[in-house]
């Protein structure tokens, strides 16, 4: 094993977008950085972009062995892991009654089951040296659903469950939970959708720099992004059902998941049904 005073850091779906700037986020913090996704010549790309303290691997969360494969790869050629990214992530949009279910399957497979299958693959190793942090990517939809994202929000309501669950397990073990929650971000997930009017437009550089953030404070579990979106959030869920649907109307929240355009959607959703991406 490669012997080495820098922490390393596991980042699914760490080709593009919010896991690309993850990782360059936690080079410049001294990490080594392994990039997994299941695009490996946009995986070896990006790895090969950053430079050094990046590396590559073939990563698909949906496969158990794979996902085991590469815990036990990295901690035998690079080092133990000592944080662990769930980013991997799809976001098909569209009526619920249009959505064929493979579809559905794709979406619940990546974003909870992948979640859970890559916690259980790197959670053995971290429990036994009495460190690590894991980070679950979920989302504002996971707090407060959206039409047009019913499958999407339920696997990401799913996360947060999850990691709320899990992180009391943990406690006292060394080991450390983290749930980030971003609203729509500019990345390859929301291509074509008009960012909500309330939060306007969330980067990756945003979403990484509250994770960093939340690396540096021990206390800190929940993160949503914007995070002055989270009291607007926790609000919404305890108006009656009536006057939900009035500020929904009101606020076009319809239009994340049941508007975009047509064309870059269906783009967006032919690429990611062979990658599973968080883009």
């Amino acid at each position: 094993m490669t012997t080495s005073s820098q922490p390393i850091a596991v980042i699914t779906g760490g080709a593009r977008g919010i896991g690309r700037q993850l990782a360059t986020d936690l080079l410049a913090r001294g990490y080594r950085v392994v990039i997994g996704d299941l695009d490996q010549a946009a995986t070896d790309a990006t790895a090969a972009e950053l430079g050094a303290g990046a590396s590559a691997v073939r990563l698909d969360v949906t496969d158990r062995k794979n996902l085991a494969a590469v815990v036990a790869h990295v901690e035998a050629t690079v080092g133990p892991i000592a944080l662990w990214i769930n980013n991997a992530g799809i976001m098909p949009t569209g009526p619920f009654r249009d959505q064929k279910m493979d579809v559905a399957r794709a979406i619940i497979d990546i974003n909870y089951a992948g979640v859970v299958e890559g916690t259980a693959a790197v959670l053995p190793g971290m429990l036994e040296r009495h460190a690590g942090t894991i980070v679950n990517l979920a989302s504002a939809t996971g707090i407060k659903p959206l039409a047009g994202v019913a499958v999407y929000s339920g696997t990401k309501a799913a996360v947060i469950a999850f990691t709320q669950s899990l992180r009391r397990e943990l406690r006292g073990t060394g080991v450390r939970l983290i749930v980030v929650s971003p609203n729509l971000v500019r990345t390859a997930l929301g291509a074509g959708i008009t960012p909500p009017r309330l939060t306007g437009v969330i980067t990756a550089p945003m979403v990484s720099a509250a994770i960093m953030g939340a690396l540096d404070h021990p206390r800190r579990f929940s993160i949503v992004v914007p995070r002055r979106l989270a009291p607007v959030l926790r609000l919404s869920n305890s108006l009656p059902i009536r006057l939900r649907d009035w500020v929904d109307d009101h606020a076009g929240s319809d239009e994340v998941g049941l508007g975009g355009d047509p064309a870059v959607r269906e783009q967006y959703l032919s690429g990611v049904l062979g990658k599973g991406t968080k883009g």
